[in-house]
């Protein structure tokens, strides 16, 4: 049975959601538990892609991250795990503001006119895509200028997400930044006039996460996509696996970002050793170019 505070933060989640599907997330949240509504919400998802999104910075050896209209501070447990000691978050709306050690809040909308503090990692997790282009231009420019590192912008794995994510990424590029992930390349993107470029995060339901989502299953598959930017140029000669590999028992195919395009990677299963280890691969992961360049041809 659903009890009295749940039924009510489902309200809270509902008049969010409307809001946003009506394009008037700028009005800000309109209750208090507006604020604990949200980050019951969306934390599961938000923090389950930042971890997958994440983990290419693993090893990188980053101290400090600013991230620009960070809601409740979901990205926390994920930079911390990644050993990041200052995090700035800048968040309009004071209600998320929360005491957490090596946190440092700026409670103003990221549009206004100031310098953003440089850090390592300059972080943009479903924020950008709320913004018209004029503003998305104005922010990276200025997100640029704070980078000392890496730039990461994560977006709703939707056309609409998509079409954001390319935008910034021809900004970044044209800026002088250089793409990391999930493509290892300059280059336009393969994906650009075909269906679009996104990823999946499989998240665990608690019982009122449930509840809150209006579903059953005990799990939701949160559709993602997201770039990596970096001020020098990648090191890593990596392709990314862009849809479901299709595997058969005498042989498996996959299609492959590349430099030259989106191209497809076929492997049989009398190449026994090759064969074992990309079996393996699931969508979303990378490929060593050095494992399969010149072992089986693309076509």
């Amino acid at each position: 049975m659903t009890n009295k505070k749940e039924k009510t933060l489902k309200e809270h989640v509902e008049s969010i959601s409307r809001r946003y599907r009506e394009h008037k997330a700028n009005e800000g949240f309109q209750d208090p538990r507006e604020y604990e509504a949200y980050f019951l919400y969306r934390t599961p998802a938000t923090q389950a892609v930042l971890k997958k999104v994440l983990e290419h910075l693993k090893g990188k050896n980053l101290k400090t991250a600013l991230e620009l209209g960070s809601g409740p501070g979901s990205s926390y447990p994920v930079l911390k795990d990644l050993f990041f000691e200052k995090i700035v978050y800048i968040e309009k709306e004071a209600g998320f503001r929360r005491e957490i050690d090596g946190v440092e809040w700026i409670v103003r909308n990221f549009l206004e006119e100031f310098d953003y503090p440089q850090a390592e990692l300059v972080l943009y997790s479903y924020s950008l895509g709320e913004l018209d282009l004029p503003a998305q231009l104005t922010t990276l420019k200025k997100g640029i200028l704070a980078t000392q590192k890496y730039m990461v912008i994560i977006e709703p794995g939707t056309p609409k997400g998509f079409e954001t994510l390319l935008v910034a990424r021809d900004f970044l590029i044209q800026n002088g930044l250089y793409i990391q992930a999930p493509c290892y390349h300059n280059a336009p993107c393969p994906k650009k006039n075909s269906p679009w470029c996104h990823f999946s995060e499989r998240v665990q339901r608690t019982k009122l996460h449930r509840q809150l989502k209006g579903g059953s299953l005990g799990y939701e598959d949160e559709k993602y996509c997201y770039i990596i930017a970096s001020l020098k140029p990648v090191s890593e000669k990596k392709f990314t696996i862009l849809d479901t590999p299709k595997i058969e028992k005498h042989r498996l195919r996959m299609n492959l970002c590349t430099k030259n395009g989106m191209k497809i990677f076929e492997c049989k299963a009398n190449n026994k050793e090759l064969f074992k280890t990309i079996k393996k691969k699931q969508w979303g992961e990378n490929l060593n170019s050095d494992i399969i360049s010149g072992v089986i041809p693309f076509f």
